[in-house]
C-alpha cells in the first residue's frame, strides 16, 4: 500500500536534506515530487511504498500537509476518450 503524504520548507536546502533523510536513513523508496510553490516555499510530494509511522513523520522537518492524487483512469486513452468526445458532438448536430 502507497502513503502518500507532503512536506512544506521555508528553503530548497530544507527540502532536499529531508529528501535525503528518507532516501538514507529511512530507506524510502517510491516517488517524490519537488516543486517550488508560487509563495517562495518548497514542497515535497511523497507517495512512498514502505509505511512510515506516524512518530516518524512528526520528526521530520517541514510541515505536514495533505497531498492530492491524479484521478486520471488507467484505463481510459487520453486521444480515445477525445475521439468519443468529438463522435457524441457530431451526433448531436445530426
Amino acid at each position: 500500500m502507497i502513503q502518500s503524504f507532503g512536506l512544506e520548507f521555508d528553503t530548497e536546502e530544507e527540502m532536499l536534506e529531508t529528501a535525503k533523510k528518507l532516501w538514507n536513513v529511512h530507506k524510502v523508496t517510491g516517488e517524490m515530487e519537488m516543486v517550488a510553490l508560487p509563495n517562495g516555499k518548497w514542497r515535497l510530494n511523497i507517495h512512498s511504498e514502505k509505511q512510515l509511522r506516524d512518530s516518524t513523520l512528526e520528526k521530520l522537518n517541514g510541515r505536514l500537509v495533505t497531498v492530492k492524487m491524479d484521478t486520471v483512469d488507467p484505463g481510459v486513452d487520453e486521444e480515445e476518450e477525445e475521439m468519443e468526445n468529438e463522435l457524441e458532438d457530431d451526433s448531436d448536430d445530426n
